[in-house]
Order: structure tokens, then sequence, then C-alpha cells
């Protein structure tokens, strides 16, 4: 081997050897029959290379693999590189390094990443975390799961459809397999946006619509396990013959979901750029839109989370849709209510119905407070809101109000101080509401918060003192809280601390009397703010129809919100307080609970009738909502939506009451009946208790 590379003169087109980086490969396999750990082969493997690094930089050698295999086992590769200095690449571990180009390895860039050893030798797991300045945290971490699915070369369609849906839903439910095993193992990790790449072999013969209609069906049947492990992507590649005889296209799909309640869809093909020669994402068809890769190099790295996401993950931590995504969930039900609608009257009246596009079936305006205290009408970015309570004016087109109906919808932002109300907060709740009575308008409130805020002083957190009563046992207590001087000094023009000047131990003391704080919103002023809503909430009910779905947990005054609404939906795994059982413990001096769900989950709320009806999801939850609405005029003192009956009023009614104890809603709504018509009075899909 002779150092090397052969480089194009750019002027005319020469060939000529220059000396510039390394280039040559060697793979050395070894036939290893002892039993000895990764561990100590890696560092033998090492040692020997780093004994002739010399003649390795000498000759040009860009890397070196050992392959060592062992009778009726998987072979261990071993691979280090020039640019290490020729100390082992761990990433690469038992990983053939041909292998690692169809991976896509390169593509984590972004990420520090971690190999995880997989019982599954075809599946190649890694903990990624994002790489940050030096001293920052981390705070997005994700697994990548990589896999490659090999198969013979496929002669027709039929087998290549046939491939693809039986040993790609295997393959993806392995991938989901290992995913469980690593989050049993790296609980503490808190990983997120979890990423799914299935890389199939040679071609196949295939629609490519067909690659993303089988990955829509997958996600439909393992929805709620891909919610758990938090996969928020899986991305196939797939190169496709469209004939027998056709050209080779490689082929990108990508099935992503940021909220857990929108799939989206992108399709691209991978081209050659005229202008850079370079492969690039090129979008595939008209089918889906086009995604934010069209036009990027194929190597670009994934992208770490933005704001939003870590919003999202912030929520998803308490069990509970991120705030602005609670729209998305309005416009799913939305959809639901209108396909519900259309094939009942398919099936009764045999007619079709069209149904709102999902752009027009709701429209949205976001609720602000300006610096004067004004509400205004404002066109934003979802996570761009400032406070902890968000609000919006809805416009909807629902099955009873085909020509569309309004609302009010005011929600707690879990996300921002732990959805805790401020004067802020209260003044945002306070003028929605307010819109909504001035307007007749229904008004929703969507609570998920921690009751009023309980703020600290940051400015003094680092400042003050304790005088204790004896220094040497602080279990008994202390005399006061102070600032020294020079402390005193430093806070003095803020105004937020009030102290008496006092001298002990032979020194001046600044003796903390009042804690003001720098910053409005941390004090007792939350508590007043809480009142002036209350108030509000009461006037409401009086007013206009007031509903309310907890979610996650509301708390204190957001307890006293939603009582005082007309109507209350409660997620299963939510919980109405006003004090934590932790609190409570404390005061009790013993543990009476062990949870807030035995002060305020549904078994305690909803069977005690505070609640009016539990449900297992937030997007349930909203799904009730608009069944509720749609009994409820549009406007304060409005005619009714009646809708045009599909219901026969001269079919017989078979329900006989008996001598026996009965539940008399079993005359209304019948018995063991879960849809459609029943032979009771009301039709099951009519009534709401």
């Amino acid at each position: 081997l002779e150092r090397g590379s052969v480089s194009m003169d750019s002027t005319d087109g020469s060939i000529s050897t220059t000396v510039d980086e390394p280039i040559h490969i060697i793979n050395v396999g070894i036939h290893y029959e002892d039993n000895e750990s990764d561990s100590i082969l890696a560092l033998k493997c090492s040692n020997f290379v780093q004994s002739k690094i010399s003649v390795l930089n000498e000759k040009g050698i860009r890397r070196v693999t050992f392959l060592i295999y062992k009778e009726r086992f998987f072979p261990k590769y071993f691979t280090f590189r020039a640019k290490n200095s020729f100390r082992e690449d761990s990433i690469y571990r038992h990983l053939e390094p041909a292998l690692a180009f169809q991976l896509e390895i390169n593509r984590l860039a972004n990420f520090n990443i971690k190999a995880i050893p997989c019982q599954n030798h075809r599946m190649h797991l890694y903990l990624g975390a994002a790489k940050v300045p030096q001293g920052q945290t981390v705070t997005d971490r994700r697994f990548f799961i990589r896999t490659i699915i090999r198969h013979s070369d496929l002669v027709n369609a039929e087998t290549s459809y046939d491939y693809l849906v039986n040993e790609g839903e295997k393959t993806f439910l392995e991938c989901l397999d290992q995913l469980e095993v690593a989050f049993a193992n790296y609980q503490g990790e808190n990983t997120d946006c979890n990423h799914i790449f299935l890389h199939f072999g040679p071609p196949v013969i295939l629609d490519p619509h067909k690659v993303a209609e089988k990955m829509l069906s997958l996600v439909s049947s393992y929805g709620i396990r891909l919610l758990k492990l938090r996969v928020t992507e899986a991305e196939v590649k797939i190169t496709i013959r469209l004939t027998p005889n056709g050209k080779n296209i490689p082929i990108r799909v990508y099935v992503s979901s940021d909220n857990a309640v929108t799939v989206r869809v992108h399709m691209y093909k991978e081209a050659e750029d005229p202008r850079t020669g370079e492969l690039v994402f090129e979008a595939y068809g008209k089918r889906y839109p086009t995604g934010p890769l069209n036009g990027l190099r194929v190597s670009t790295p994934y992208t770490s989370k933005d704001h939003l996401q870590q919003k999202r993950y912030i929520a998803q931590l308490n069990k509970t849709t991120y705030v602005y995504d609670f729209l998305e969930l309005f416009r799913s039900n939305l959809i639901k209510l209108w396909e519900e609608h259309a094939k009942e009257v398919k099936e009764v009246k045999g007619e079709s119905t069209t149904i709102p596009s999902a752009d027009k079936v709701l429209l949205s305006s976001e609720l602000a407070v300006d610096k004067q205290g004004n509400l205004l009408e404002v066109n934003r970015l979802p996570g761009e809101n400032r406070v902890g309570m968000v609000a919006w004016k809805l416009f909807m087109l629902t099955p009873e109000c085909p020509e569309g109906r309004e609302a009010i919808v005011i929600a707690n932002d879990i996300t921002h101080q732990i959805g805790s109300f401020s004067p802020k907060e209260d003044l945002v709740y306070k003028l929605a509401s307010e819109y909504s009575r001035k307007h007749g308008l229904p008004r929703v409130y969507i609570s998920a918060n921690s009751g009023a805020r309980i703020g600290l002083a940051d400015e003094l957190k680092q400042l003050f003192k304790v005088s204790w009563i004896d220094r040497e046992y602080p279990e008994k207590g202390f005399k006061y809280l102070y600032l020294s001087p020079a402390d005193y000094l430093k806070v003095r023009s803020d105004n937020c601390v009030f102290v008496d000047l006092i001298e002990a131990r032979e020194e001046a003391r600044y003796k903390i009397t009042d804690i003001i704080g720098k910053v409005d919103g941390i004090g007792v002023e939350n508590l007043r703010g809480s009142g002036m809503i209350a108030g509000e909430t009461s006037q409401a009910y009086e007013e206009v129809f007031t509903i309310s779905l907890v979610t996650c947990r509301t708390v204190g005054i957001g307890s006293y919100l939603v009582r005082l609404g007309q109507r209350i939906i409660q997620v299963e795994n939510s919980d109405i307080i006003l004090t934590g059982a932790g609190a409570l413990n404390k005061v009790l001096g013993k543990e009476v609970y062990s949870s807030n769900a035995q002060l305020g989950g549904i078994q305690i709320m909803f069977n005690n009738g505070v609640s009016h009806l539990a449900v297992p999801s937030d997007m349930h939850g909203i799904y009730s909502i608009l069944k509720w609405l749609a009994f409820v005029p549009k406007v304060r003192c409005g005619p009714l939506p009646i809708m045009a009956p599909l219901d026969p009023i001269d079919r017989p009614i078979g329900y006989l009451p008996t001598k026996a104890p009965y539940d008399p809603r079993w005359m209304l709504t019948g018995r063991g009946c879960d849809t459609g018509h029943c032979d009771c009075v009301i039709a099951l899909l009519c009534f709401r208790e």
C-alpha cells in the first residue's frame, strides 16, 4: 500500500496523485474460540492497532476493522479509524462498516450517541443526547432504532406487497419490543421524540403510496403503544420499481406526529441536484403535502427538539395535551361527528352528506391581552404566549349547525409556571369570559393547573441568612431572617424587602420583616385575582352555557372554577383537589393519603356527582364537549339547534317495565343497546344524561 489519493484537476481534467487524507481500509478476520468479554477483545485489538499506528499513518490507512468470529455465534466487529487516532469507534462496535452506510448513522450527527446492546442482532439501537454548548443542560434525549430488511429480489407486485405487509409489520413490532426493553432499562433518561428507521434492501415492484398506506395502518393499529414509547417519527427507505423492467427509484416515506393527534405523511424520492451533483430529497407525488426535507441533502442530520416539542414533552409528562394541540383535538372530533352523522343519514335515508374539509370545519382566532389591558384577536404562532392562560374564539361547522357556530375556549398552559394563576392569567380568564357573556356564546374551560401561584423572590434566595436559636441544633428553630449590610445594598433600590436595622453579635444586621418581591404576581395579589375570576365564573353560570374539561389536575382556585360552571367532564387520570395529598399528610402527621386520586379522582368526584362525565382521554373529553354543545343554542336565548329527525316517530316501542326494580333510564335509552336505534323511547345517539 502506498499513501496518497486520486484527484481530478479542475482546469484540464487530468488525474494526479496527491498526498491527502488516508483512503485505504483493512479488514481482519480472526477465528477465536476463547470466551472473553467484549471489553477484553476490544482492548487486545486496540493495543495491537496502537502498536502499529506509525505504519498505518505512513501507508494511508483510513480504517481497520476486526471481525472476530466463533462457531455458532454472531460475529463481533471492532472498528478503529484514523480520524480518532485509531481509537475504537464504539458506535460501530458489532456493526459491519458497510452496514453502517445503509443504516445512515451519519444522520445522527447532531447527537452524542451511545450504542445499546440488543438481543435481536437485526436491530441497532442508539441512545442520543443532543449536542449542546459546554455547561448547558441536555434536555433532548431520544432513542434511534434502525434496521435493514433483507430479502431476495421480488419479481412481481403481488409478492412485493405481501412481503412488505408481512415482513414490514413483523420488523416494526420487533422495533417496538426493543424500545420497550430500552425504556425499562433506561427509565432515568426521559427520552422523547424517538425514531424508527426501516431500510428495505433489494428493489421491490410496488406503488410507493402503498408503503405510506401500510405505515398509516400500523400507526392506527399500534397508536397507543407508539404513544407510550414516545415514538414521534417512523422512516422507511425503500427502492421501488413501478414495473418489472422499470427504473429503480429510491423512495423515503416519513410518518410523524408531534401531538399524538394529527398524523403527517411526507414522501420523497432521492434525486441528484443538477447544480451540486449531490443527492437531495425531492417531493414525490401529489397525494401528500410537500415535506420540510424537500430540497435538502439526503445526508441532512436529524434536528434536535424545537421549543414546541419541549413544551409537548412537559405536557406529556403531566399526562395531558399541550394547550395549543387542543385545537387539533377539536378539529379531529368535528370531522368525526360529521362522519358519524353522514353514516347515519346514509343508513336511514340512503342519502349522502357533504363533509366539510379539515381547513374549513374549524376556524380559530386567539384572544390575548395587550399592554393596556384590552382583549384583542391576535395572529401568532403556537407557543408564543407569555402568560399561562390561553383563549380562543372558535368558529365550528357542526352537524346541528352546518352554517357554523361560535364558542369561547379558555385553557391553562401547564408548561408555563406549572399552570398556576397569577394576576396576568386571571386577567386573560376574566376578559375572555366577559367576552362570552357579552356575545352570549358558550364558554369552554380546559383546566390543567396548580392553583394560585406561590412564588419566591429569587433576588433574595441567595442572600438571606438565618439567626438560629442554637447553631449546633437547627431543629430547635430560628429567631429571624436577615441580610448583611453589603447584601442589603444590592437589593435596596428594588424595594423588594422591608427590614429593621438591628445589632447582634457585634455586627449590623438588616432583620427581614416583609418580603415583597421584585416581580409582581408571587404573593397575596394572586388570591385577590382568584376571587375576581371566581365571581366572573358565577356570573357566567347565570348568563351562558359553561362547561369544563379537567385534565391532568386542577387545584385550589382551578377546582372552584370548574365547580362553579354548569358541567364538568373529568379525564380518568385527572384530579380535582383543593390541597395535595402530600400537604395533608404533613398536617395530619402521618401517611393517610397515598395519591391525589384518593382526594379528587373520578372514584371520588364522578361517583359523588361533582363531575358529570368521566372520559378516558383528552380526545374523548373534547368529543363529549362537542356532543353536549349540540343541545345548546348558538347564542344565549337563541333557538335550539334542532336537526331533521332520523328516528321514525311511528316506530314501535318494545321496552316493557317489569314489576321488579329497574332503572327508569332503560325506558328512555334501552338496556344493553350500544349503538344505533333501540326499541326504547329515545334513540341512544340522541340522548345525553
